[in-house]
C-alpha cells in the first residue's frame, strides 16, 4: 500500500512537472507562426500590402519596429502601418476600419489558440502511470 501511495505521488509530481515544462517549451504561436498568422489577419482585415519603391521609402520601413502597430498621420488622416518581415521592402497600410477589425480578428484567433491548447491538454492517469513504468517506477 505504501508502495503504491509513492508510485502515485512519483507519477503526478512527474505530470506536474510535465506541464510546466510544457507550457515553458510552447510559446503560444511561436515566432514564424505568428507572423504569418498576423499577415493573414491584417489582409482579412483590410489592410494593403505596401512596397518601399525608394531608397528613402525603404530607410522608413526599416525603421519600423516588427510585429507592432504604428500610427502615422498624413494628411490629417490616421494610418496604421505594421511591418512583419525584416527581408522584404514592405509593410501593411489600413485605416480606421481596417485596424478595428483586425484587433476583432487577433482577438477571436488569441481566443481560438486558448480553446484548442485547453482541448490539447488532458489528464491521463494511465499514460502518467505507463511513463513512471518506463523509468523504473513500476511494481
Amino acid at each position: 500500500m505504501r508502495e503504491r501511495a509513492k508510485r502515485l505521488g512519483l507519477a503526478v509530481m512527474i505530470a506536474a512537472l510535465g506541464f510546466f515544462l510544457a507550457g515553458c517549451a510552447t510559446a503560444p504561436g511561436g515566432a514564424a507562426s505568428s507572423t504569418a498568422s498576423q499577415a493573414d489577419l491584417l489582409q482579412r482585415a483590410g489592410f494593403k500590402l505596401y512596397t518601399a519603391n525608394s531608397p528613402k521609402k525603404l530607410n522608413y520601413l526599416n525603421s519600423l519596429p516588427l510585429n507592432q502597430v504604428v500610427t502615422n498621420l498624413y494628411h490629417g488622416h490616421v494610418h496604421y502601418l505594421v511591418r512583419t518581415s525584416s527581408k522584404a521592402p514592405q509593410c501593411y497600410i489600413g485605416d480606421k476600419a481596417a485596424y478595428e477589425r483586425y484587433q476583432e480578428l487577433a482577438q477571436q484567433a488569441e481566443i481560438a489558440r486558448d480553446r484548442q491548447q485547453a482541448a490539447a491538454q488532458r489528464w491521463d492517469p494511465e499514460a502518467l502511470e505507463m511513463w513512471a513504468d518506463s523509468q523504473g517506477a513500476g511494481p
